[in-house]
């Protein structure tokens, strides 16, 4: 389960971008919509009343600090670290430029380490120049390509491939929010596997960035499906003077406990509208 090659001299160590500094949101594009507002808030006392859950949500979107609940599953920022880090998984799109636009677009995955740094390889270059290989690391779900850029030292680039008897993503597409998520190989699967995965596959999407947090994160199990559910807050700001916006949704994955079969979905459950007031986050009104 283990292979490590490290180069003579490691330029630079790093960490992963992410919720709290510990994870990185790598996607086609998380640019966050804005609703503008057409009047400038009232004052609190003609303010709509709202829920204590849904004014801690919006208080944890203000602050920003706490962007992952207790026990979250997050990687750790590493204690050497001198420049940026990208951490990524790398795709079909990444190694064959050919692919046209309507095709799907989803995470390679081997067991062959030596296929995951010629993938690597091929993806070498960072802002057109070289990235000097340094480091190889292998675990049960993937494989880890480590690159530090020639034009700059001090970053490292991190770029991982699944491993094929973890998981097979071929048959997702990471443009859509809706249906197949892959295949799920590792047995047995359980709560715990399959919590892990979906609160690792959130720390590569766009909810992993400012202006969101995850609420919760809860699993549901039947006699041949088990759901991961985590409860997403976005806070969505007011482009002129008026009220904000806190939308809330379930990001859910489905995984079949026979055949390991994955299926996400997104639906939004509510949303209410808040400002950032002297005390905190309160309820707001046109």
């Amino acid at each position: 389960m283990g292979f490590r090659q490290q180069a003579t001299t490691l330029l630079a160590s790093a960490l992963l971008v992410a919720c709290g500094g510990t994870g990185s949101s790598d996607t086609d594009g998380s640019a966050t919509i804005n609703t503008p507002g057409s009047a400038p808030p009232r004052s609190p006392s003609q303010s709509t009343a709202l829920p204590a859950e849904d004014l801690a949500i919006a208080t944890r979107l203000y602050r920003g600090d706490e962007r992952t609940p207790p026990g979250f599953v997050v990687e750790p920022r590493p204690a050497n670290v001198l420049g940026l880090v990208s951490t990524r998984h790398l795709r079909n799109t990444d190694i064959d430029s050919g692919t046209p636009n309507n095709a799907a677009h989803f995470e390679l995955c081997t067991n062959d380490t030596a296929q995951a740094i010629e993938w690597s390889e091929q993806n070498a270059a960072w802002n057109g120049q070289y990235s000097d290989l340094v480091q190889v690391d292998d675990n049960a779900r993937y494989i880890e390509v480590s690159r530090v850029p020639r034009a700059d030292v001090t970053a490292l680039l991190r770029q991982r491939v699944f491993r094929c008897d973890y998981l097979d993503r071929s048959g997702s597409d990471l443009r859509v929010e809706q249906g197949t998520a892959g295949v799920l190989r590792v047995r047995p699967i359980d709560g715990s596997v399959l919590r892990t995965l979906v609160e690792y596959l959130w720390q590569f999407t766009p909810q992993n960035n400012a202006n969101y947090v995850v609420v919760s994160s809860a699993s549901d199990t039947s006699a041949t499906h088990l759901s991961h559910q985590l409860e997403l807050g976005e806070l969505i700001r007011a482009t002129a003077s008026g009220c904000d916006t806190v939308r809330v949704s379930d990001w859910t994955h489905t995984a079949d406990v026979t055949s390991g079969a994955l299926h996400r979905s997104v639906a939004v459950t509510r949303s209410f509208s808040v400002r950032d007031g002297a005390h905190g986050a309160e309820a707001c009104t046109e």
